[in-house]
């Protein structure tokens, strides 16, 4: 399973209503391909890379068609 794929996978458990950043990042934070090496911050005091790669891969899937950002840190699976 790839990164795209298990984000996927949580915004369609969630259907038709748009989910929050947050939600995302704690329904993926024990998923595995989180590995201990994304649990790691960039920087001491920064966000875990696996957050990054979730804002990352968003970014793609919007560029996709397959997800919309509804406002601010939310999104949404969309149907193809």
């Amino acid at each position: 399973m790839t990164w795209n794929e298990a984000i996927l996978e949580v915004l369609q458990q969630h259907e038709d209503e748009p989910v929050k950043l947050q939600k995302i990042y704690c329904e993926l934070s024990n998923h595995p391909l989180v590995t201990d090496q994304h649990r790691k911050s960039w920087k001491p005091g920064l966000q875990p890379r696996y957050q990054c790669w979730i804002r990352r891969c968003l970014t793609n899937l919007i560029r996709e068609g397959k997800v919309k950002r509804t406002q601010t840190a939310t999104y949404q699976f969309l149907h193809s």
